[in-house]
């Protein structure tokens, strides 16, 4: 399953509009996508406004692929449970944010193991495509690294990777 999420503080049309029709052309893949408060209504996939929390976890889970805006919740969440995510950052430009933090948050992120960076519509099939098929970067996220473990601070909006002490 192609599980799409734009998280639950902003609508996400162009996102959940772009997968809607994707998902007419890859038949052989299901989807459900939890799209908030958008206006746009899904006619081709399953959908729920809100989960909860054991809702959301269950559809990470049970995912192949996660597509997701580019919040650091979603991103954690899929390193969190090994599975590959394209993010599609929300563009200030054409409203769909207040700033353009998820442009650099993707951009940052892009090239990661299991992050697959998507910023052109266009090329979301080909991203989705990639992901399924473990392609371009690398197979599913790992939750830690060599005893590692992984850390956001939101107050400065970063990850760090730390060792099992909390030490940096």
């Amino acid at each position: 399953m192609i599980f799409v999420t734009v998280g639950s503080l902003f609508p996400f049309d162009r996102l959940v509009r772009l997968v809607d029709e994707i998902a007419l052309t890859m038949p052989q893949e299901t989807f459900f996508a939890q799209i908030f408060s958008g206006a746009y209504e899904p006619v081709n996939i399953p959908y729920a406004r809100l989960l909860t929390r054991r809702e959301f976890t269950e559809k990470m889970q049970s995912a192949s692929v996660i597509v997701a805006h580019a919040g650091m919740g979603s991103v954690i969440s899929a390193m969190e449970m090994g599975k590959p995510v394209i993010l599609t950052p929300r563009v200030l430009e054409w409203g769909e944010h207040t700033t353009d933090h998820q442009m650099a948050t993707a951009r940052w992120l892009e090239g990661r193991p299991g992050i697959h960076v998507c910023l052109r519509d266009e090329d979301l099939p080909a991203a989705i495509s990639a992901a399924l098929a473990g392609h371009a970067v690398g197979e599913a996220m790992p939750r830690s690294a060599h005893g590692c473990r992984i850390r956001y601070e939101a107050m400065n909006s970063r990850i760090l990777l730390t060792n099992g002490s909390g030490a940096e």
